[in-house]
């Protein structure tokens, strides 16, 4: 993998001499330290960590309608390498994304992109490319793109399994509907993840000068484990905008399993960036399995846009229940407080900061606060 990289580096590098802006080569270099006490448990000593993510990009349009673009990857926690002096073996060191986009295929309206790729649909509750974790998420598959004056669609196929069994390859097919509406954001969209689908609608726009929402509903329905599926899930979001100070209110459901039924009614957020939505201590980052698929009630408040010598400041507080109660009648996972900073330094450098504390409810194992604190420095190459 390092004799692969370093050869396609020195290529890359003599094409661009030649080549003027065909080719391009970017990178992000960014490191965290967290400060980690979430169990609950005053009298347990807290963790930290430092994780680190390098990216190199390799972009290549030789064309209009051709562009090929290639993102290597080493995402590691610092010090887990067994020896610092024979330790070289690259285990991190990944493909992130490698895909060509081809548009306007034969004279027509269609694009199609292939390979191994980032996909963000909507604002991410059902797919979405998780960038605050270290690895991030891809996918290796295609999409093609069909457009019209009303409507592009993208229909996406994605292999996530693997198998010498055909019959025991998992794929996610779809449909989304992009409507074009003049300062306002409309889709409807279709998702098979193997025998599950989810269906439903997602529009963002403004209702009034200054006041705008977000609004998603979906519903699940096919079988997954053996159980038929049922599962709902909406959100409602609502912003003020003063001149760039934004407040935000909303509320989100995401439905648990009645086990009074005979249909599995928790709903599975499938793909989904959850670190953006449900408090960034990230205690739901898996629905419904940190839920105990109880499911997840989650009223929201939200400031960001406050300028504080100079410092960007952005506050969220979190009031999370469950949608059914557990053995013992308790229905309340607890709230969570979230502040992030950040620091511009200069056009290439940013430093951003966060402090989280969850205060536990009876459904969270264990009675004191959890904290959580981090620090992360990204530099743009």
């Amino acid at each position: 993998m390092n004799r692969a990289l370093a050869i396609i580096i020195v290529c890359c590098m003599g094409f661009s001499l030649f080549a003027g802006e065909t080719v391009k080569l970017s990178g992000q270099f960014r490191h965290r330290y967290e400060y980690s006490a979430m169990d609950f448990n005053s009298d347990t000593d807290a963790d930290t960590y430092q994780y680190l993510r390098t990216r190199l990009n390799i972009a290549f349009n030789p064309s209009e309608d051709l562009e090929a673009f290639f993102q290597y990857q080493d995402a590691r926690k610092m010090g887990e390498e067994s020896n610092t002096l024979t330790d070289a073996s690259a285990d991190n060191l990944d493909l992130h994304q490698g895909f060509v986009k081809m548009k306007n295929l034969f004279g027509k309206p269609l694009d199609v992109k292939l390979g191994r790729f980032e996909a963000v649909y909507g604002p991410q509750r059902l797919i979405g490319a998780v960038g605050w974790h270290n690895f991030g998420r891809s996918f290796d598959g295609m999409i093609f793109t069909y457009h019209t004056a009303m409507m592009d669609v993208d229909f996406i196929n994605f292999k996530t399994v693997e198998n010498s069994d055909d019959d025991l390859d998992v794929w996610v097919r779809g449909v989304y509907g992009n409507l074009k509406l003049e300062n306002y954001k409309t889709q409807a969209f279709y998702l098979l993840d193997d025998e599950r689908g989810t269906f439903g609608l997602y529009a963002k726009g403004q209702i009034i000068p200054g006041l705008s929402h977000e609004t998603e509903f979906a519903m699940q329905n096919g079988e997954a484990g053996g159980e038929d599926l049922n599962g709902l899930f909406y959100a409602f979001n609502f912003t003020y905008d003063l001149n760039g100070l934004k407040l935000s209110a909303g509320y989100d459901h995401v439905s648990g399993n009645d086990e009074d039924t005979e249909d599995n009614e928790a709903f599975n957020t499938l793909f989904a960036t959850n670190h953006k939505y449900y408090g960034s201590m990230d205690y739901f980052l898996n629905i419904p399995v940190h839920t105990a698929e109880l499911g997840l009630n989650d009223i929201h408040v939200k400031l960001s846009g406050l300028s504080v010598a100079g410092i960007g400041v952005n506050a969220a507080y979190h009031i999370f229940t469950s949608e059914f109660d557990n053995s013992n009648g308790d229905s309340d996972f607890g709230s969570e407080i979230d502040l992030t900073f950040v620091k511009k330094y200069n056009e290439n450098v940013k430093f951003v900061g966060g402090f989280s504390m969850f205060m536990p409810g009876d459904l969270m194992s264990g009675d004191d606060n959890a904290t959580w604190a981090y620090l992360m420095t990204i530099v743009n190459l």
